[in-house]
Parts: structure tokens; sequence; C-alpha cells
């Protein structure tokens, strides 16, 4: 995953595991069943908490 001029870029099998891995944080950890993506400079693919207390997760923390 790194950040171009055309946008983020993500290859198909880095997709599927954020997917994988949204899908398991629904089933465990009481986050919400979507994902938010936030425009810019550098993009942001945010999953936030079903509740106030705890952290979302940016799963393009990694990305170049």
């Amino acid at each position: 995953m790194e950040y171009t001029g055309h946008g983020l870029q993500i290859t198909l099998d880095e997709l599927r595991h954020i997917l994988e891995y949204a899908e398991n944080r629904v089933k465990y950890d009481n986050m919400e069943p979507c994902v938010y993506i936030k425009p810019g400079d550098h993009p942001r693919i945010i999953q936030y908490c079903c509740y106030a207390e705890c952290n979302p997760i940016d799963h393009t923390y990694g990305a170049r």
C-alpha cells in the first residue's frame, strides 16, 4: 500500500486482507460493520467502534 499521484494504491491481496481483518474485528471486538474512507493528501481507511470508549482502527497505518 502506498500513496501515489493518483491516490492510495492498494493491491487486491492487501484489500482482501484489510476486509478480512475488518470483518474479524466486527465479530470479536464490537467494531462497526463498515469502513470510512477519509480523503486528502494521505487518504485513510478507518473503522470505528460501536462504543465510544474504544479507539478506531486505521487500516492504512502502514502505508508508505
